[in-house]
């Protein structure tokens, strides 16, 4: 009994503690300038903090800020945290979110994300989601937004609009694990020396993803993948040293003006793929050395694949292709499908590049303009950017071959790997040749044809993989050229065949185990099933009875 006694006391406290906690995680509603900065110092795990709308004070410091969300309570009316010498500076910070709010006139910086000096404690798992940032800093090196010894970071549908004439909008110092993505960096002054986004001091694994940067002609640089760092701030990740960036890749992004759209410094790879440039002022591109004579790798290795290149080469605008400091390894770089175009003279377009380029285009005017959405095609289908501040609506070929991609929680999009679609997601079939797309946004269009990609076998389209499905596939069975999805045509090659039901079933018996005795599916007679209903079905069109259906 007394040990039954205890174990109940253990049970009891335990289930204390557990709801005490949860009880805990409050809404911290505010709505002025005291009420803010007094939430962020007492906001503990699972707290929101929400601001009313309405101008606040900015200078808010917080050290181990953990598990918070910091947003406005209507996201139609955004809050604005204005002034101090930076809007918001969180030190050593877990598992924090801020969205739908507004920063402004941050002395130094807007916002500002760091470990306090000690990598050992990283500021780790930031979403900055749906914010704007705007005049930010003033001259030297003042940022929009700052991350410094930050791990794992998703910057989505953020807006920068000026920050400091020698900073960047968005600049990290050793941070890593990151995606920036579907956001709209722009300034109307600026410096030669700033940049848009710059990784550097030891940064690695961080995609710059669908953006809009939208530069003054001739000023900074738009998108830089390393830097000038001094030896004391770098911060490395996996027993790595000697490089100011790694791991960086700039895809799908619209890059208008600036000295130059990329930049290589002090790295070994980064690759710049699938983007869309127009009139850089000076270069396309900048191959540097910015930390000679030091123990840190020689720029080497780069790619620059894919992209659309629109330039004026006239006595004011436009110097060259490659701009290549001492100190490099331009022959390490590689070129490939690029489609160059001198609005000066189209004749005149093939750029001078230090190693030979594969399958480049010259003097082709791009049936692209940089307001609409642009559609980057690959052997698995198509990826939509809209990277724009306007909702646009692009038409689609042949649309019965595609299915909307959506990720789920594991979901990892990778547009030039072998599998791009990695983790979980779901799919929808494309309906119609037109599809609307919001401002800032993405759209993953998916061949079915492509093995693995989509779960395309619900033909009746009800979210379910079953004998509903297998009925459709079998009224369409032998329809070739114009099969629709809707008539059994689950792989997208317009033809409702054996190969249709195969997908049919591997899906059907995938999703088996959710769907209880009550709605079986068929076990696997594989072939001979397959065989069975096609014979039947050739069989009951050729006027034939006695044979069993499925119906």
């Amino acid at each position: 009994m007394a040990n039954y006694q205890s174990w109940a006391r253990f049970f009891l406290a335990s289930l204390l503690v557990s709801t005490s906690t949860v009880c805990l995680a409050v809404d911290l509603v505010v709505s002025t300038t005291a009420e803010l900065h007094s939430a962020f110092q007492t906001a503990g795990v699972g707290d929101n903090i929400l601001l009313q709308p309405g101008t606040y004070a900015g200078g808010i410091f917080r050290e181990n800020l953990t598990g918070v969300t910091v947003r406005s309570v209507d996201p139609a009316n955004r809050a604005v945290i204005s002034g101090g010498n930076t809007n918001i500076q969180l030190v050593d910070s877990q598992d924090v979110t801020i969205e739908d709010l507004i920063f402004e006139d941050g002395i130094f910086n807007g916002l500002n994300f760091d470990d306090g000096g000690s990598f050992a404690t990283p500021t780790t798992n930031l979403t900055l989601r749906n914010i704007v940032v705007r005049r930010a800093g003033s001259t030297g090196n003042q940022d929009g937004i700052k991350l410094s010894g930050v791990v794992g970071f998703l910057i989505d549908r953020v807006e920068v609009d000026d920050w400091g004439d020698g900073g960047s909008a968005i600049d990290m110092v050793g941070s890593h694990n990151g995606l920036i993505q579907n956001s709209w960096l722009h300034t109307s002054s600026f410096g030669v020396s700033g940049s848009g986004i710059r990784p550097k001091g030891g940064s690695k694994n961080i995609t710059i993803r669908a953006n809009r940067i939208d530069l003054p002609i001739g000023d900074g640089r738009a998108i830089q993948a390393g830097g000038s760092t001094g030896s004391q701030f770098f911060r490395f990740i996996d027993g790595d040293s000697g490089y100011e960036a790694k791991n960086i890749t700039a895809e799908g992004n619209v890059v208008l003006g600036g000295s130059s759209a990329f930049s290589w410094v002090n790295i070994d790879g980064g690759e710049f793929r699938h983007n869309y440039i127009e009139r850089p002022g000076t270069w396309t591109m900048r191959i540097l050395n910015e930390n000679s004579g030091l123990p840190i790798v020689d720029t080497k290795n780069g790619l620059f694949n894919d992209n659309i290149i629109r330039f004026r080469d006239s006595p004011s605008e436009y110097n060259r292709a490659v701009n290549i400091g001492p100190e490099t390894e331009p022959s390490t770089f590689q070129f490939a499908r690029n489609q160059w175009y001198n609005e000066v003279t189209p004749t005149s377009s093939t750029p001078n590049l230090p190693t030979p380029e594969v399958e480049g285009v010259y003097g082709v005017e791009p049936a692209i303009d940089a307001n609409d959405a642009i559609a980057w095609e690959f052997d698995w289908g198509s990826w939509l950017v809209n990277a724009t501040d306007q909702a646009n609506t692009i038409t689609i070929g042949i649309p019965n071959s595609l299915s909307i991609a959506t990720p789920g929680p594991t979901g990892k999009f990778l547009p030039n790997a072998a599998s791009p679609l990695q983790g979980e997601w779901s799919f929808t079939p494309l309906a119609g040749s037109q599809v609307a797309m919001t401002p800032f946004s993405q759209v993953i269009l998916a061949k079915c044809s492509q093995p693995g990609i989509c779960n395309t076998a619900d033909f009746s389209v009800d979210g379910q993989v079953d004998n509903d499905d297998l009925v459709l596939w079998q009224a369409g069975f032998g329809r070739s050229a114009d099969a629709t999805h809707a008539e059994g045509d689950a792989n997208g090659d317009r033809d409702v065949d054996g190969a249709d039901f195969l997908q049919w079933q591997r899906e059907a018996f995938a999703a088996s185990a959710a769907t209880s005795l009550l709605n079986p599916v068929p076990e696997p007679g594989t072939m001979a099933l397959l065989a069975a209903l096609i014979l039947c079905t050739q069989a009951r069109r050729s006027g034939q009875t006695g044979c069993l259906t499925a119906e």
